[in-house]
């Protein structure tokens, strides 16, 4: 084993701190990571040992090919083009490669069960070693290494017609086509909805099952199809109307860069190569795992041996036989009990794309201002899904009976069978070896999810989201002259999707601040999920300046100071930016330990009103920023759908209101030396003090619903500068 030891080579979590030699497993000599709760940590991560992610091995390379040709003829300039590209991404980040063990009070309390428990103390139990799986991360990461390659071609012609002395007219059209990832040793997977196999057990008859991972090999290298209708026409035209005004407009056609490339290990397609272990605080004597009685394993040997199960974290079934990939330990029963994840190339075939159209006019006015009005538009189609990835929900047919009527959803999800699976999964870590299990998880149920045998069966964000945006632009700039230049632009703006997230990994872009849009309510009509954008704000007024005193020499007051007092009020200027911005949608959510939802089904809120915001004073504001939450929104009854929307935007989040300015001066020393010159600076953020609030709690049910207890921006500060330039 090749240990990768890092900036302490003499580090060994085996013979300095004892634990057992499956420690090293990841290949990475690294401390166990340490969460203690109540303890607050000096940083980030937990209160002892290794922080997670710490580790990244890195390297990329590009290589590019690319050739094009120009001819001009007549009024014609024609461009001609063609590239190739080869992404190549050699990639290790593991998280947890030294494990992450986590503590709490429960461990030691005379009540281990409730969620207050009686007595007990967090540092006691890690003293003892006796964890208990409520907070933090308790896992051990055997991390994979990914070398992955692709290939992009792409090809381009333009004709720039200049039509006349007043009117140019360009004409292109790009098409490209990417090539999937491959992975050098081939350690990548995808998934099959449509493959049958038997489970199979002594003593028992072969058990029909549907949907697997499938593992690529030398025949099929990719775990993405390729997509080749990437066709992307572009139009646009300038016309010069008299009195110095030009009008403008244009459309075309953008796809987005496919999640197929060479990537490391962040997108999903890697299974069985990389393997996260939990650590079993409590055990039950028949081997149930997990079932409430303590002590389980112990800090000092966290993975001891259970029944068949060898001591130590488990292995990657890919590369458990000691190899870069062990295809033989690889097929369809990989996962079988846990969750399959990989790409769906069926559902992941398509690659976004943007329709974007602009007119606008644009005419220079005296004092060297030019000003300019702009309408924009943009549509965004085949755009990711976040929050989508699982199959395994209730499909079609359980829809259409819940709309009918006709079926009992309580008696679906409370009503405990006798698990099928029990006797063919034999791992005591997966839920599907318990002796019972959910209602529509039995595959002889009328009403059951797609993929029994697994507890979840995700592939990649699918491309079935779409977008609109329109927008009136205006702009008004002023060049420097007379010792002043500006900028104002005013927008008015709405922005509507189904999806703001293009995935679950980064739910913090686009899932929303107060509240997350990670997920949807109904899988089976996704009608539900279009409205306004998380990140939509529809009003936004921005101007910046730079004015230069006119005091001092050579300029309109004070030409003739003397050298010392036009070094003291001479030369000095004047810049800021002041932006006022409207709010955000309100994304209402519900307390999930509050409600119930239909099985694999989510649940948002019932708005019986319109909600209405209190614009009392801050003090009342912040205390209670719905002035009607209570009577305006409510918690859904059980198995029910909500009715708000996944963003609300009759009231908003609040706005902001920020100005920042500067008095600068610079002292010329260029009689010392050429160039050489002093700037003092004056600079204050939030020059008016003003207050702009933070998000306002949406969870629906919760103890601090409707509160804001921070601030978006910090109250004013104001700091002095000075730069020496030799």
């Amino acid at each position: 084993m090749n240990l990768i030891t890092g900036d302490y080579p003499n580090l060994n979590p085996v013979t300095d701190l004892g634990l057992p030699s499956y420690m090293l497993t990841s290949g990475y000599k690294q401390l166990p990571q340490i969460s203690i709760n109540n303890y607050t940590p000096a940083g980030p991560g937990g209160n002892i040992g290794t922080q997670f992610f710490s580790i990244i091995k890195e390297g990329q390379e590009t290589h590019t090919m690319l050739g094009s040709l120009d001819w001009i003829h007549g009024k014609h300039d024609l461009k001609f083009g063609g590239e190739m590209r080869i992404h190549r991404i050699n990639f290790a980040q593991p998280g947890w490669p030294g494990g992450a063990f986590a503590f709490d009070e429960k461990a030691l309390s005379e009540n281990i069960i409730d969620d207050a428990p009686d007595g007990g103390n967090s540092m006691a139990s890690f003293l003892t070693g006796i964890g208990f799986r409520s907070e933090g991360d308790n896992t051990y990461e055997v991390p994979n290494n990914v070398a992955t390659q692709n290939f992009q071609f792409g090809g381009f012609i333009q004709d720039n017609l200049h039509a006349s002395s007043k009117l140019t007219v360009n004409l292109g059209l790009r098409y490209e086509v990417s090539l999937p990832r491959t992975e050098r040793f081939n350690r990548m997977n995808w998934l099959d909805p449509t493959v049958s196999y038997n489970l199979t057990a002594p003593g028992f008859p072969d058990l029909p099952v549907q949907g697997a991972e499938v593992f690529a090999n030398s025949d099929q290298r990719y775990n993405y199809d390729t997509y080749y209708g990437a066709w992307q026409p572009r139009f646009g035209f300038a016309y010069e109307l008299p009195h110095g005004a030009v009008v403008r407009g244009g459309y075309g056609i953008y796809f987005s860069q496919p999640r197929s490339g060479a990537a490391g290990t962040g997108p999903w397609g890697y299974q069985a190569f990389d393997q996260q272990t939990p650590w079993q605080t409590t055990f039950q004597g028949n081997g149930i795992i997990d079932a409430g009685v303590l002590p389980g394993s112990r800090l000092s040997d966290p993975y001891p041996a259970i029944g068949s199960f060898a001591a130590g974290p488990k292995l990657p079934a890919g590369t458990a036989c000691g190899q870069p990939n062990c295809a033989g330990s690889l097929g369809p029963f990989n996962d079988v009990g846990f969750g399959a994840t990989g790409p769906i190339p069926s559902v992941s075939k398509k690659i976004p794309y943007e329709q974007a159209w602009s007119l606008g006019v644009q005419k220079s006015l005296p004092w060297k201002i030019v000003a300019e009005a702009n309408y924009v538009g943009k549509k965004g189609t085949h755009l990711y899904l976040g929050g989508f990835r699982d199959l395994n929900h209730l499909g079609p047919d359980f829809e259409k009976a819940r709309l009918a009527g006709t079926v009992d959803i309580s008696d679906l999800a409370n009503h405990p069978v006798d698990n099928p699976f029990a006797p063919y999964i034999s791992d005591p870590q997966s839920d599907l070896h318990a002796d019972q299990v959910a209602f529509y998880q039995d595959p002889n149920s009328e009403f059951h999810v797609p993929f029994p045998q697994f507890t979840s069966f995700a592939g990649d964000s699918p491309p079935m989201a779409n977008s609109i945006y329109h927008a009136a632009q205006f702009r008004v700039e002023k060049a420097f002259s007379n010792g002043l230049e500006f900028l104002v632009t005013y927008s008015v703006s709405k922005s509507i999707d189904s999806a703001s997230a293009t995935d679950d990994s980064i739910s913090w872009l686009g899932g929303g601040f107060q509240g997350s849009t990670i997920g949807v309510q109904n899988p089976n009509d996704l009608r539900g999920e279009r409205a306004l954008s998380t990140f939509d704000i529809p009003q936004v007024l921005q101007f910046s300046y730079t004015y230069a005193l006119p005091i001092g020499r050579g300029r309109k007051v004070g030409k003739s100071l003397s050298p010392i007092v036009n070094g003291i009020i001479g030369g000095w200027q004047l810049n800021g930016i002041w932006r006022f911005q409207s709010g955000r949608p309100l994304i209402f959510v519900e307390d999930g330990s509050l409600s119930t939802p239909i099985p694999t089904y989510g649940q948002r809120p019932t708005l019986n009103e319109a909600v209405k915001i209190n614009h009392g004073s801050h003090v009342s504001m912040t205390d209670n920023y719905f002035l009607n939450g209570d009577s305006a929104l409510a918690l859904t009854n059980n198995f029910e759908l909500g009715n708000a929307p996944r963003t609300y935007g009759a009231a908003r989040q609040p706005g902001a209101k920020l100005v920042n300015m500067a008095l600068f001066k610079e002292f010329p020393m260029s009689s010392i030396r050429e160039g050489m010159r002093m700037e003092f600076r004056l600079e204050a953020f939030n020059a008016l003090n003003h207050p702009n609030f933070g998000p306002a709690d949406t969870v629906v049910g919760g103890s601090s619903f409707g509160k804001i207890t921070s601030l978006a921006q910090g109250m004013r500060e104001v700091q002095l500068g000075f730069k020496f330039y030799f």
